[in-house]
């Protein structure tokens, strides 16, 4: 048996690794993960220096390397340095976003109380005051906390701009059904911070 290091990955370890993930191959998967996790961790944390929410860059670069595991080509870099350029893109594209571009859609916003955009933008990456943090963290948990497919498609959209068109060739079903599930998880988000809020004053 040659079993892969966690701390000290070879390039070609990994490069067999994403070959059979090109292959939908779950225990490839989770083997780089292993391997690769406290290295991305680490790159995304010294960028947006929040833990909560480099997990949550992390996971969604991972997803990210499990749906392209198949176009890396060593013409991109070691398998080490095109993964942690897809974290470190995903950290940068948050880190510059606000939180009111995140929530953009109108039709799902209108129906917050006056006082939700605050918590909301408590998404933004900056030093805050202790009870936005909590309400920052609040967001990110009921995020954290959606079905994975409604996480991935509210991340894609408003985080990286994906359209409802892209995701809906992606995910094999109609652009209506998308909308409907991005919907439904912005309003599972709002409820539960409007509960948090409701329990804490």
């Amino acid at each position: 048996m040659n079993p892969i290091s966690a701390s000290a990955p070879t390039s070609q370890e990994l490069e067999r690794l994403l070959l059979r993930m090109s292959g939908r191959d779950e225990a490839a998967f989770k083997k780089l993960y292993a391997a690769t996790r406290r290295k991305l961790f680490s790159t995304v944390l010294l960028l947006v220096k929040r833990g909560h929410l480099a997990e949550e860059i992390l996971q969604e670069a991972y997803v990210r390397i499990w749906l392209n595991a198949g176009a890396y080509r060593p013409a991109l870099g070691t398998p080490m340095v095109w993964m942690i350029t897809i974290a470190r893109n995903l950290a940068i594209d948050i880190a510059r976003k606000s939180a009111r571009e995140f929530y953009s859609d109108p039709s799902v916003l209108s129906g917050f109380a006056a006082e939700s955009p605050t918590a909301l933008e408590t998404i933004e990456i900056r030093e805050i005051e202790s009870d936005t943090l909590k309400l920052q963290q609040s967001i990110l948990s009921a995020l954290q906390a959606l079905e994975p497919t409604r996480r991935h498609l509210v991340i894609a959209a408003y985080i990286h701009g994906e359209s409802r068109h892209r995701l809906s060739e992606r995910y094999g079903v109609p652009v209506n059904t998308i909308k409907t599930w991005i919907r439904r998880a912005l309003l599972e988000v709002r409820e539960s911070v409007q509960n948090e809020v409701t329990s804490t004053c």
